[in-house]
């Protein structure tokens, strides 16, 4: 009797300690484990790419892990979010977010839940937009191109980066609250934009923050007449704010960070964050941002910017319908 109670607890002790094994076998390594990739929907040496790969360099250094650069262009950023949202939600996919986040979902509709398919990480820079006129312009303020535009039939002719970019909401968010008529001439990126407004195709445009668009400022080939929000921008030889003639209304500013699919688990979302925030305290990170415009701008917490995503989201959503801004 005595040697089956024994032979019972020695088989209970085996099958303990085998189920310890095996559940120390079982349990997922700590995260990161393995190389992160961050999907970026635009092409290689513009400025998301190079802000990612700052960003992606010391990320690397806090997580342990390579951060691998993934680029994804086309469909105005889709192409890397849905490729993103395909892959499981462990924080080893992570999205390059920017504003065309905020935008796509009404501007070209998505195959997801922009409110609760996407998580955001954390912020990493505000980018400016700027009004430009060539340097040979007699446009030297927001109000010397308003005026001119009004006493001209059908208004002076404005360049964009393309129909639904920043540029292009910048144009329309002026239009209706200045009540200013405008003819839009969208083209295919900054660049050729820039390119158009120095040789006179266009009279004024928008355009985003950028180490080109700094170059050709710092150059003084192109004239900037507003900064499209209540601060100055530091690094860039500026204007005012519109805080000095446009209301409130007028105002846009860019934006960048990471997003991941929801249901990444919190502490994933918080080590991703912690790293996104080391990586932009770096002298360097901070340097590569401004020397192309940009502002370095973190978020306290991951629900900050998720908070800031939605409020972009929902006024977007709401300014491309009333505005009916249609792709082409």
């Amino acid at each position: 009797m005595e040697f089956g109670k024994g032979a019972v607890r020695l088989a209970f002790s085996f099958t303990a300690a085998f189920g310890l094994i095996h559940a120390a076998c079982a349990a997922p390594a700590p995260y990161p484990s393995r190389p992160i990739q961050l999907i970026v929907g635009f092409a290689p040496g513009g400025a998301a790419d190079t802000m990612a790969r700052a960003v992606a360099e010391e990320m690397s250094k806090s997580l342990g892990q390579p951060v691998v650069v993934d680029n994804r262009s086309g469909a105005s950023g889709n192409i890397a979010t849905q490729a993103a949202l395909a892959a499981a939600p462990d924080g080893y996919s992570v999205i390059f977010a920017a504003i065309h986040l905020a935008t796509n979902p009404s501007m070209i509709g998505v195959p997801y839940n922009p409110r609760t398919d996407l998580a955001m990480v954390g912020q990493m820079t505000s980018v400016p937009v700027f009004m430009l006129a060539a340097a040979s312009s007699p446009y030297r303020s927001a109000a010397d191109v308003i005026a001119a535009s009004r006493r001209l039939d059908g208004g002076l002719k404005v360049g964009s980066g393309g129909i639904g970019t920043s540029s292009h909401l910048a144009l329309e968010l002026l239009k209706r609250a200045e009540h200013m008529p405008a003819l839009h001439i969208p083209y295919r990126g900054g660049t050729p934009a820039l390119q158009g407004l120095m040789s006179g195709e266009v009279d004024v445009m928008f355009d985003l923050g950028s180490g080109t668009l700094k170059s050709y400022i710092d150059a003084g080939k192109v004239r900037p007449l507003a900064v499209m929000q209540a601060s100055a921008v530091s690094g860039v030889k500026a204007p005012p704010a519109p805080a000095a003639g446009l209301p409130k209304e007028t105002y846009i500013r860019s934006w960048q960070g990471l997003a991941v699919k929801a249901g990444t688990p919190p502490a994933v979302i918080d080590k991703l964050h912690a790293a996104l925030n080391a990586a932009m305290r770096q002298p360097a990170v901070q340097a590569r941002a401004q020397a192309m415009g940009m502002e370095p701008t973190a978020s306290a917490t991951p629900a900050d910017f998720q908070k800031l995503y939605l409020e972009e989201l929902a006024r977007w959503s709401a300014f491309i319908k009333a505005a009916n801004i249609k792709p082409q």
